[in-house]
């Protein structure tokens, strides 16, 4: 009954010299501070605060400290990525613009190239044609020439044939 009467302690103090009378007459006034209370208390959170420094916050700072760190360099790393990447794409476009002009002048050259042969098989085929030509020209005029041969030989033939017919007739 005692301990259910410390349990229900009120703002009052029972009356008398009744067991609870007793523990609560030992009990220091609460609104009196306690001098070697409040300094094992502030003993020990300076105890805490110094065991979780060194335990708890000092590895968290180190590994914080770390991963900064980390990501400085891994940004150094990234910039120096970057720049190389920058580098080499450069260096492909000029090896690709070289490329190009390389291309550009092999196509040149093959166009004129190709254009030499269109004029020297052209110049073939117009000394070809311009040999038949001057060989049916010759061959023509050969024939003209029989052709004119032949006729007066025919006139000629003609011509005294006539004669002697009138020659006959006459």
């Amino acid at each position: 009954m005692a301990l259910l009467e410390l349990a229900n302690l009120t703002l009052r103090t029972p009356a008398g010299d009744g067991p609870v009378a007793r523990i609560l007459a030992q009990m220091p006034d609460p609104m009196r501070p306690d001098l070697p209370a409040l300094l094992f208390v502030i003993v020990l959170l300076v105890v805490l605060y110094v065991y979780l420094r060194v335990v708890f916050f000092k590895p968290i700072t180190k590994l914080m400290e770390d991963r900064d760190r980390d990501l400085d360099s891994g940004g150094d790393a990234k910039a120096q990525a970057v720049a190389q990447l920058d580098a080499r794409q450069k260096d492909y476009e000029a090896r690709l613009k070289e490329l190009r002009a390389q291309a550009f002048e092999a196509r040149k050259a093959l166009a004129d190239a190709a254009t030499r042969e269109k004029q020297r098989l052209l110049e073939e085929a117009r000394a070809k044609a311009q040999a038949e030509r001057q060989a049916a020209v010759a061959s023509l005029k050969a024939q003209q020439a029989a052709a004119k041969q032949s006729l007066l030989t025919q006139v000629d033939a003609l011509a005294e044939s006539m004669a002697q017919t009138l020659l006959k007739q006459a």
